[in-house]
């Protein structure tokens, strides 16, 4: 709840970055005055201030305060890289590649009938040609964790949970390039095929290509940039 609040604060904030309210070089008011400002706690605006320091809209000098370094969102691909609770896509990128992997590899070898059922039934919701991209985006989240929860490590399922708002933020923001819904829908069933067949080591390679594809099509659109 409290991260929901901080980037919705954090949004706000930006946007008077942006109009000009806080120009470039100025220094924010102290985290108590943003906090009565914005009419939160200051736990929630400090969250706030750095994920904006994340999108390299603030910077912070130890000990003198937080000033605006750019009025410009920092972007790949013309899209905006910076997530909920300070991190960055790349953050995202690199942890997912660290989860996912091993939790397909894992649901590979443990696979119930319950969880195939599941994900089943999620890649054929997935299907129907006339969905959404939010619907898709949330089908999608539900995919990468049932992989988690059927791997059988209820700490890979923890750390899956632990960045479900940074990854909806992050499909929602990239669902809507051409061809990545489709792609990413059989990318899902590949790794599906791959659970169903008992092949840990083709699962979990495909789970790395799925997450790596994405983030070779943002670095392709934007000339190579990165973070």
């Amino acid at each position: 709840m409290r991260g929901r609040l901080a980037d919705s604060v954090a949004q706000k904030l930006e946007a008077l970055i942006v109009s000009g309210q806080y120009p470039v070089g100025a220094k924010l008011p102290n985290e108590k005055d943003l906090a009565q400002q914005f009419g939160v706690g200051r736990s929630s605006m400090r969250e706030a201030v750095r994920t904006l320091q994340a999108a390299g809209f603030l910077r912070s000098a130890h000990g003198v305060g937080v000033f605006v370094l750019t009025d410009k969102p920092r972007a790949v691909g013309g899209i905006d890289q910076s997530l909920v609770g300070g991190v960055t896509m790349s953050d995202l990128f690199e942890t997912r590649m660290a989860i996912e992997s091993k939790a397909a590899e894992l649901a590979a070898r443990r696979l119930t009938d319950h969880h195939a059922e599941m994900l089943q039934s999620i890649v054929a919701a997935a299907d129907l040609p006339e969905i959404s991209e939010p619907d898709f985006v949330a089908l999608d989240g539900r995919f990468h964790r049932q992989v988690a929860e059927a791997s059988g490590n209820p700490l890979l399922l923890h750390m899956w949970e632990s960045i479900a708002p940074q990854f909806e933020q992050y499909s929602l923001r990239v669902i809507g390039m051409p061809g990545r819904l489709h792609r990413a829908h059989a990318d899902h069933c590949g790794i599906v095929d791959a659970l169903l067949a008992r092949e840990p080591e083709t699962a979990a390679r495909l789970a790395h290509e799925h997450v790596a594809a994405v983030q070779l099509e943002l670095q392709n659109s934007a000339g190579g940039t990165r973070r």
